[in-house]
């Protein structure tokens, strides 16, 4: 082996040796609901500003090097946001057709044409719009991260010639979120690249499943719930009898008519609650007061909802 092989087998030995083993997506489940909650706040965050309706959803999480996933986006705009919780600067970029697509919906377009679309360098006005996506993304972040660990994101800068020396070494492996923004129709792109040394520290908190974790949930929260949902108020109707009429009918009704009902004392009433059947009823008397007394639930499965009236009215031959 001659020297200047060697020298760069150890060059290439030094590296492998300085570099953090590599995180793999699939065993941090953390980081898909993460980044799931990140693309809810900021369809949420970004709502007031757009008059149409604007969706976020994760299109992959991967991993890649820090310089090999920044140059697939040059061209874009991007921002840096440093946790001081993590220690660590990270990236979330907005491609080009993102931009020029927020650009229209934001100004009021109907997504009749096609979004503008030129290469050449963003205005003054497209920066702030992209500014303000980041500003609602850090914030988006802090509540993502929050059951992992309560990091904050500052916002340092804004490039749109991005910078990578800010990343670190060039063969830093990070992970990088594609999360998709539609509106009208049209959309673009956020990416967030996160170095690896940024997750290396809460490595363990991350590869939580939470889907499995039976401990995960909070006994004293759970109670809590179902008490609340227990107390919560609802409406109960009995129903003795319906009919279908037509509208002129209704029209001609007056103070005094008389409205015949195909229900008899003997015919069974449905207990309704928020329009959905629950059970039928027996009409009853008890202390001067109609009682109803429960005779069988309803069953969904076995009658079609459009039965239920059929049935109010031939249970007075039963």
């Amino acid at each position: 082996m001659d020297a200047k092989t060697e020298s760069r087998a150890k060059a290439s030995a030094a590296e492998r040796l300085l570099d953090n083993p590599g995180l793999t997506v699939e065993r941090l489940p953390m980081l898909t609901v993460i980044f799931d909650r990140l693309a809810a706040s900021c369809a949420e965050g970004m709502r007031p500003y757009s008059p149409a309706i604007l969706t976020c959803f994760v299109n992959s999480i991967t991993t890649d090097h820090v310089w090999d996933a920044l140059d697939a986006y040059d061209g874009s705009v991007a921002a840096v946001l440093y946790s001081p919780e993590l220690d660590a600067r990270i990236l979330v970029g907005l491609d080009r057709r993102c931009i020029f697509s927020l650009m229209e919906v934001l100004l009021g377009g109907d997504a009749t044409e096609r979004p503008f679309d030129d290469d050449r360098n963003f205005s003054t006005l497209e920066v702030r719009v992209a500014q303000t996506v980041f500003e609602i993304a850090a914030e988006a972040l802090h509540s993502a991260f929050g059951p992992v660990i309560a990091a904050t994101f500052q916002l340092e800068r804004v490039e749109t010639r991005m910078d990578f020396t800010v990343m670190g070494r060039r063969n830093v492996l990070a992970v990088i979120a594609k999360i998709l923004i539609q509106a009208l129709d049209n959309g673009g792109q956020m990416f967030i690249v996160i170095p690896q040394p940024a997750l290396t520290p809460i490595r363990q908190q991350l590869s939580r499943d939470l889907s499995s974790d039976g401990s995960a949930s909070d006994p004293r929260w759970q109670k809590l719930m179902q008490e609340g949902v227990q107390k919560a108020g609802v409406r109960a109707v009995a129903i003795l009898d319906e009919q279908t009429l037509s509208l002129g009918d209704i029209a001609n009704w007056r103070v005094g008519d008389l409205l015949p009902l195909n229900a008899t004392a003997a015919s069974k009433l449905r207990l309704d609650c928020k329009s959905q059947p629950l059970f039928w009823c027996e009409l009853g008397q008890a202390k001067g007061h109609y009682t109803l007394n429960i005779a069988e639930r309803v069953n969904l499965d076995e009658m079609p909802l459009e039965q239920f009236l059929e049935q109010a009215g031939e249970a007075e031959s039963c």
